[in-house]
């Protein structure tokens, strides 16, 4: 069948339709984009109106707000950033950056808007534990081995001394860098353990085991001495633990011997739980 000038004229009209089509198209893309625009910068609601900081224990929010540099007023869009994944999560990535190495104790750190006015710190904490030596004053680490604190005066108050660690380099923010790392795991296993037996304890109970610890010391047989000072007659308690298998059902138990003043009548001794069975041995 001939191929009429009409037929013609139709399919050489097509393309064009669809180059206008695309066109329109592509305006009507580009003015929602600066129509969004142009409303994300002048709507009040992009405006920080309120700032909540959640999580903090150790570390002052006033300060971390201030650190931050974010204020209220400014726009909520104007720190975003530190990476494709913080710009499509509403994220401060590059200020959230900027905090975790001024600020030793945070272990993690989000900051992103909340529509319509507000922006949100949640800070996770990293849990001291206990403290070594140095030849120039003392560090405090958390619950994974991190320089916490750093002290060269007097020794820190609120946690114990962890004994026999000899202490090779440590800096804030950093793993400490101990020569028997052996050791060192097991005074950070005996004194979270005896966190989670605390943190376990009834809501009506204030007593804290934690509170008592005042060294833990680790030796080379793999025996570990834990110094409890009883806080109702201030007396020493000599603690020998070995393995660690049962080290949390070990430290719930010594939490609530030590609750109940099961240690008061018994003179100076050690109570030995390296063991299968519990036992007080006296000092003659």
């Amino acid at each position: 069948m001939k191929e009429t000038d009409q037929d013609r004229s139709l399919k050489d009209s097509r393309p064009s339709e669809k180059k206008g089509g695309r066109r329109i198209a592509f305006f009507a893309v580009l003015t929602a984009i600066l129509v969004t625009a142009i409303l994300a910068v002048t709507l009040p609601q992009f405006r920080i109106e309120q700032i909540e900081i959640v999580g903090c224990s150790e570390i002052s929010k006033e300060a971390l707000l201030k650190s931050s540099g974010l204020t209220i007023g400014e726009h909520l869009l104007r720190n975003l950033g530190g990476g494709i994944i913080q710009l499509f999560t509403l994220r401060y990535g590059n200020i959230e950056r900027e905090l975790s190495n001024d600020y030793p104790y945070i272990s993690d750190i989000n900051i992103r808007i909340v529509f319509p006015s507000k922006v949100l710190f949640t800070v996770d904490e990293r849990k001291k534990i206990g403290y070594v030596e140095l030849p120039d004053g003392y560090a405090v680490i958390d619950t994974d081995g991190y320089v916490v604190e750093l002290y060269d005066g007097d020794a820190p108050t609120g946690v114990p001394l962890m004994e026999g660690l000899p202490v090779r380099a440590s800096a804030l923010g950093e793993m400490i860098n101990i020569t028997e790392g052996k050791g060192l795991n097991t005074c950070i296993s005996i004194l979270s353990a005896i966190l989670a037996a605390d943190e376990n304890r009834s809501k009506d109970s204030e007593f804290s085991l934690m509170k008592c610890v005042q060294s833990v010391r680790c030796i080379q047989n793999g025996t570990t001495f834990v110094t409890l000072v009883l806080p109702d007659n201030q007396k020493e308690l000599l603690v020998r633990i070995g393995s660690l298998k049962n080290i949390a059902e070990d430290m719930s138990w010594l939490r609530y011997a030590a609750e109940q003043n099961k240690f008061d009548s018994v003179g100076d001794g050690v109570l030995d739980m390296s063991g299968e069975e519990y036992t007080f041995r006296p000092v003659n």
